[in-house]
């Protein structure tokens, strides 16, 4: 009995678990499809996708007729399976399906991670998943979803060989840019064939499917020239090549273009491409059914388009025959000037409305398919802006512990030489090889003098730049890791380590700047980091809207092919948002949206309180907007550089700015009306020099004929002038009040108060002597709290006796007396004004002397005594072959004109002890160079028993 019922528990045990078995079966696998019925190839995606008035840019069928043909093994290059398999599945030939490693090792990773930092799905089971389940179970994360993916892996290789497996991956594997299949991909991006592929292009397809949108080489060639190199050490690591042809297929240049097919503005619609990516994911975007609104004027883009490639065929120089006005009959044959890309937007919201990535997109000369518009380049002066940005905030001054600087500010434009890390001397030089002398912040941003721009950032620091930059949308390389901007975040990664941002609009914490950009420095300022065309068009757009950071998009809305909404933008208190439909899925990755001030409560204790910041929510002082929208958009101010008619004018009011990299190689022109903002590059897609083309010849032409042609149209706007806002007549070259006041603008006249401003002194000895008022004014903007209360003191006019050309005396006889007016300049100017021309008056010490105040509106303190040689922070290297008597260093000091006229001798010190005593007429005495490192100083004692010293400067001396 015990045995039959025993035998009883195990049948009824065993139908049990069979019956469990089959019920979860039926539960799990029951439902899925055949494997044996698979198709060849997975069907192109139908998307529509239109401009903004809903006329057709491009419709995602099967372009070419041939792209979406599966091929045979055979006729896929064997390296292009081998970099598949290294970067997908390193065990494909000897798992089942499904591979165990893989699984015990992504389990162990992503657990000491703690979260998900690596997958273990198989070749096999990305074909299950891609093939056989629906779009919403694609995406799901379940532990349903995997037993079902696993079993249809096991299944599928229960019916087909591992051969055809792979021949099936590469014929479905979505690469980006709406290729699906190796053969698309090729001729979406190579304008070739898959079976003409070497190692090279292998590599960088294999990499592309795991993050086609972020790997795409002609949006992100970075970003996919890492990920090839990572393939190829993987084919390396796996046997499959060496290293030194991994070697040689990371040196090969790659040109990007597609075969052609019907298309409106190609890069516009790969670009949008990406961003469907980003928001839907790619197996939503694969299952197609979908039209997309977007952002662009297809009118627009023709125009633009159009004006790009007349305007580079007119900078080409002139072939046998060719027509009037369609070359540079004076162009060097060695110009070289191919590429050019615009970007144009609404400064208010962030729609692109024209966007030209090159003006060919079919073009493999010039690598068309790459998008100039997303690449990054330097812009050399076309960043510096933002640096006067940053100097004329007052919350950014305050950060800093400074005063802000005006438009009225003065900067020594005089050759100046900078510490760098390095230990080198940097002596940056003005595009014009000259310097300017004493000139104010609008003269130096609207000229775009470099010395000017690198004190400014001298000033406010380099860390406060990036900042602003960083808040604007802009990033640069850093020394550690690098900055990348996506369309939902901008990520600083740096040793693996991910800081996320909050998505567009909504308010930005200031950026982890604790790593220098050491890479650049000063430098940063003149162009030294590169940007791309969209970012910086879109940091001017913040000009343009009062300090409102815009985040370029380009879709406006998507829906089923039925017109049933999925997702679209909508304005907000934070500025624009994507918002998903009512009852759909949330989009893929999306991140909660964090607030977060930008300034910090104001301290009504600090002497600046009077000073008003901006309300939270706003990235840049809408007052210091204006003030850099006036200075870019002065005619007036940037005559001496660019002369009357160039072509920053377009009939109404426009800022705008140039840049040009020193090597020739990248030129810019960024401007904006208040309802439009352009930017400009030109350029060589493949990074080579042009010769003798700036941004005012190259670039320049570009945004004046698509400025003036798009806006033909509409009314002229004047920007808008926010509150907090002072309008001060000043001395056009001292940046303070004439002699007889200053009157403000409707609010009356100018009450004194404490001045902000430094002095200077000079002596003049002459009782008949009288400060006169400046003859050149202007009327300056001011922020409120900082207009000037000096008056001008640096215009005298002094009784000459003209005998002598000397000052009177009581013995003169007055018909030799004559007066003379004099513009005194501080001592540090005196060299400068010999060289100009600009006469100073006559100084000889006695009695009945009198010492007149001589302020400017500097931008920092300048002492009565100077150390001229040697440049600071320069290494000089001992000779062994030279004796020790011929190694000697200068060592000059230059007293300012009281010291000098007083005859006063002046010591240097070396390292702190006095080494030499000199005096007039060179005041140099010569130091025997010895290793190690060494500071100089001056020191002098006036004949009013004042003490004055120079500023230190250090030397580095090597053996």
């Amino acid at each position: 009995m015990r045995r039959i019922h025993r035998l009883r528990v195990l049948l009824i045990s065993t139908g049990g678990l069979l019956i469990a078995a089959l019920l979860l079966y039926l539960a799990l696998f029951a439902d899925l499809p055949n494997p044996a019925r698979v198709k060849g190839t997975v069907d192109a995606p139908s998307i529509l996708i239109t401009d903004r008035h809903g006329q057709l840019l491009y419709e995602v069928i099967d372009p070419d007729g041939n792209k979406n043909v599966p091929l045979p093994l055979a006729e896929i290059p064997l390296v292009c399976q081998q970099a598949t398999i290294a970067t997908e599945d390193g065990h494909f030939y000897s798992h089942p399906g499904i591979d165990p490693t893989a699984i015990v090792r992504a389990a162990w990773q992503n657990w000491h991670a703690g979260y998900t930092v690596s997958g273990a799905s198989t070749l096999t089971q990305q074909l299950a998943r891609n093939l056989y389940m629906t779009e919403p179970e694609r995406i799901e994360q379940s532990l349903r979803r995997k037993l079902r993916e696993a079993w249809l892996a096991w299944r599928l290789e229960q019916v087909y060989s591992k051969d055809e497996l792979l021949a099936l991956y590469l014929n479905t594997t979505y690469y980006g840019h709406f290729a699906v299949g190796i053969e698309a991909a090729a001729q979406a991006y190579f304008g070739m064939h898959a079976a003409e592929l070497d190692l090279a292009q292998c590599a960088l397809l294999a990499g592309l499917p795991q993050y086609p949108s972020g790997y795409n080489p002609t949006e992100n060639p970075e970003a996919a020239r890492y990920r090839q190199r990572v393939v190829l050490d993987l084919l390396v690591k796996d046997g499959y090549i060496t290293r030194a042809q991994a070697a040689d297929a990371s040196r090969e240049g790659m040109a990007y273009a597609s075969t052609p097919f019907p298309i409106e503005a190609p890069h516009f619609v790969m670009w949008v491409q990406g961003q469907l990516e980003e928001l839907l994911g790619a197996d939503r975007l694969r299952a197609g059914g979908l039209r997309v609104t977007t952002t662009l004027d297809l009118d627009w883009q023709h125009q633009a388009e159009a004006i790009v490639r007349r305007r580079l065929a007119g900078l080409q120089p002139c072939a046998a025959g060719a027509a009037p006005l369609t070359c540079d009959p004076l162009a060097d044959p060695a110009r070289r000037v191919n590429n050019a890309a615009l970007v144009a937007l609404d400064p208010g919201t962030g729609a692109v409305l024209a966007l030209v990535g090159s003006p060919d997109y079919f073009d493999p000369a010039i690598s068309g398919a790459v998008n100039a518009a997303l690449s990054p380049r330097q812009p050399g002066s076309a960043i510096k802006p933002l640096t006067y940005a940053a100097a004329l905030d007052p919350a950014r001054a305050a950060r800093a512990g400074q005063m802000p600087w005006t438009p009225a500010t003065v900067i020594a434009d005089l050759r100046t030489v900078f510490p760098t890390q390095e230990g080198r001397p940097y002596a940056p030089q003005n595009y014009d090889l000259r310097y300017h002398g004493p000139v104010p912040v609008r003269a130096a941003l609207a000229n775009s003098y470099n010395i000017p721009a690198v004190k400014t950032l001298q000033f406010i620091g380099v860390d406060a730049l990036v900042e602003l930059a960083a808040r604007l949308g802009i990033t640069w390389d850093q020394e550690n890791g690098y900055w990348v901007s996506g369309i939902d975040r901008t990520e600083a990664m740096v040793n693996s380590e991910s800081i996320q941002y909050p998505i567009p609009n909504t308010e930005y914490p200031i950026p982890n700047t604790g790593l220098p950009v050491a890479k650049y420095g000063l430098a940063l300022t003149l162009g030294g980091g590169e940007v791309r065309l969209l970012d910086l068009t879109a940091a001017y757009a913040a000009f343009a809207n009062g300090g409102q950071r815009v985040t370029p998009f380009g879709i406006e809305r998507i829906e089923t092919l039925e017109g049933e909404d999925i997702g679209y933008w909508v304005s907000g208190i934070d500025g624009r948002r994507w918002q998903v439909a009512e009852g759909k899925a949330p989009i893929a990755n999306r991140k909660p949206q964090t607030t977060s001030a930008l300034y910090a409560t104001r301290d009504t204790s600090s002497p600046k309180a009077n000073i008003q910041y901006p309300i939270p929510n706003t990235i840049l002082d809408p007052r210091v907007a204006f003030l850099i929208t006036d200075i870019l958009s002065d005619e007036t101010a940037r005559l001496p550089a660019f002369g009357p008619g160039n072509v920053l004018e377009i009939g109404r009011p426009a800022a705008a700015k140039t840049g040009t990299t020193t090597d020739w190689r990248d030129n810019w022109t960024v401007g904006y009306t208040p309802e439009l903002a352009t930017g400009v590059w030109a350029g060589n897609a493949d990074n080579t020099p042009m010769r003798d083309v700036s941004g005012i010849t190259g670039a320049g032409p570009i945004w004046h004929d698509f400025m003036i042609s798009v806006l033909r149209d509409t009314p002229p706007q004047a920007f808008a002038r926010p509150d907090g806002l002072l309008r001060v007549e000043v001395c056009a070259d001292s940046g303070l009040l004439p002699l007889d006041r200053g009157l403000t603008n409707p609010e009356g006249e100018l009450a004194p108060r404490q001045s902000a401003s430094q002095t200077i002194q000079s002596e003049i000895a002459n009782p008949k002597s009288q400060i006169i008022s400046c003859p050149n004014r202007r009327f300056e903007w001011f922020i409120t709290g900082t207009e000037p209360a000096d008056v001008d003191a640096s215009h005298v006019q002094v009784a000459i006796d003209v005998r002598t050309g000397g000052p009177v005396d009581d013995a003169t006889p007055p018909e030799y007396v004559r007066p003379r007016a004099y513009w005194i300049l501080p001592h540090e100017y005196q060299a400068w004004a010999r060289e100009n021309g600009i006469p100073q008056p006559p100084m000889v010490v006695g009695a009945g002397s009198q010492v007149q105040q001589v302020s400017f509106n500097v931008e920092r303190s300048t002492c009565n005594l100077q150390l001229t040689s040697p440049d600071p922070n320069q290494t000089y290297r001992l000779d062994p072959g030279l004796p020790p008597s011929a190694q000697k260093l200068p060592i000059t000091a230059r007293p300012g004109p009281a010291l000098e006229a007083q005859g006063a001798p002046v010591t240097l010190l070396l390292d702190g002890a006095p080494f030499a005593t000199v005096g007039s007429p060179d005041y140099t005495a010569w130091w025997p160079l010895s290793a190690g490192q060494h500071t100089f100083q001056a020191v002098a004692t006036g004949a009013n028993g004042r003490k004055e010293k120079s500023e230190p400067i250090t030397v580095f001396v090597v053996e």
